[in-house]
């Protein structure tokens, strides 16, 4: 069972992780003319997900030579998260581009936390109240955000909407995936390796179909290696670390940063406009992410 120190530990270093994973979208605003949402999520898995797999490797061997791990009961978890992070990556870029990227981050993100929930009580693992009082005002913050209340004239696309709860339901699949091996006895590096590098496997198979020219300009370079190294390298092992001592759905509740670092960068960077009510949203956001990240050592141990 993990101690406060742990978990406060492991409560910052997801933060931090969604803070990061929070750049992709002003990232992706900095690609090369013809760069697609799919060929940016693919290159951008494949090659941080196979370096990844690289370091997971030469971490073991480091540390156990070449001997062979013991993979029994674990296999279908690695595969489930492997397919988990490419179908979010689909689905996520086909929900935003139906319904815009405000909304369609919002839905993904937002929903993530209750399939997370819902995904652990089907397992016998019944989630913290704090956990459902954090959700709760979360999810109110980013219906404001998102501006679902605000009388917008523009129906939501029914088929985005439906993609963009597949991406909560992926995130959300991969990171019980992802905590159901550390807890099996798996570290975070030989775990996360193997998921992650599981994901990019996947999405070389995705390459050969987009168009890809636009990384060989210096813009393309520049853009694949953030999001290859520092948003899904480093970003994952810092979300693979913290897994460790939080349950799935306090860990899905806290990377809820990731709409308010989007929200700030777009504003700041990009000069996007929030409504005073998409402000009071971000500030109610922010209210479900310290609830979640003041979770008690012994009911973070849930999962």
């Amino acid at each position: 069972m993990p101690n406060r120190s742990e978990t406060s530990r492991a409560t910052l270093l997801m933060v931090v992780a969604a803070i990061l994973f929070g750049t992709t979208g002003t990232t992706q605003a900095f690609a090369p003319e013809g760069a697609t949402s799919l060929s940016i999520g693919a290159v951008r898995q494949s090659v941080g997900g196979l370096l990844l797999a690289l370091i997971g490797l030469v971490g073991w061997v480091g540390s156990h030579g070449w001997r062979v791990p013991r993979w029994s009961g674990k296999a279908g978890w690695v595969l489930l998260g492997g397919a988990c992070v490419m179908a979010y990556q689909a689905t996520f870029f086909a929900g935003t581009r139906a319904n815009g990227v405000a909304v369609g981050t919002v839905v993904a993100l937002g929903s993530s936390p209750l399939f997370a929930g819902v995904f652990e009580w089907l397992r016998g693992r019944r989630p913290s109240r704090r956990w459902a009082l954090a959700t709760g005002v979360a999810v109110v913050g980013l219906v404001l955000l998102a501006g679902l209340l605000g009388g917008s004239e523009t129906a939501l696309n029914p088929l985005g909407l439906i993609a963009s709860l597949a991406a909560g339901a992926a995130y959300a699949g991969y990171a019980v995936a992802a905590s159901t091996l550390l807890r099996n006895g798996l570290s975070a590096l030989p775990a996360t390796a193997a998921v992650i590098g599981t994901s990019g496997l996947i999405a070389l198979g995705v390459l050969p179909f987009t168009d890809n020219s636009w990384v060989a300009t210096p813009s393309g370079a520049a853009v694949t290696a953030w999001l290859g190294l520092v948003t899904v390298v480093i970003t994952y092992l810092l979300v693979g670390t913290a897994l460790k001592h939080l349950s799935a759905a306090t860990a899905v509740t806290l990377g809820l940063a990731e709409p308010i670092t989007a929200a700030a960068l777009g504003v700041l960077m990009l000069s996007e406009t929030l409504s005073g009510v998409q402000w009071t949203g971000l500030a109610i956001v922010l209210a479900g992410v310290l609830i979640a990240g003041t979770e008690r050592a012994d009911a973070a141990a849930v999962l």
